[in-house]
């Protein structure tokens, strides 16, 4: 009996957290949905990192979280400033950013893979194109669904609770 009533203690309080993310609105939902989508995207990143620890491949880990923010910027950058304009032009530096934005986000990407290119070493090209391509097939499942669920929640939180 004791392990029913913890998980039923922990049942009550974990749905007493989510009720009150939910009641802190977009932004506490949003924030959590970014930590989770942190979380699983280091979790993919290790094990694609163990499998190739023992070569000691140069930058792999630097690049991933790298072009994770990239690629979050790029995502978030122009969905943001529609649902929270107000606020971006209030600071002075913000507008410059929602300006120029997809050249930013295209210099980012850039600058990433130019820092692959020069991270290559000769007798490990193919470990390396396998991290690199690990590192996008991640981002591309983790930041791309982490996106659809927060412009799912702009069009009504009931969209996030019951998708």
């Amino acid at each position: 009996w004791k392990n029913w009533v913890i998980r039923g203690i922990f049942t009550w309080l974990m749905i007493g957290g989510f009720g009150l993310i939910i009641y802190g609105g977009p932004l506490a939902l949003m924030i959590t949905v970014f930590l989770v989508q942190v979380k699983c995207f280091a979790e993919i990143i290790n094990i694609g990192y163990a499998v190739y620890k023992m070569d000691n491949l140069p930058w792999f880990r630097s690049l991933s979280w790298y072009f994770l923010v990239a690629s979050n910027y790029f995502f978030y950058g122009e969905s943001l400033v529609e649902q929270f304009g107000v606020l971006i032009n209030n600071v002075d530096f913000l507008p410059f950013l929602v300006r120029y934005h997809r050249l930013i986000s295209f210099s980012m990407y850039i600058i990433g893979f130019v820092w692959f290119v020069l991270s290559l070493v000769k007798k490990y090209y193919l470990r390396q194109f396998s991290l690199f391509a690990w590192t996008h097939v991640a981002l591309l499942c983790v930041v791309t669904q982490s996106y659809l669920i927060i412009q799912n929640m702009f069009e009504g939180l009931i969209w996030l609770i019951m998708p």
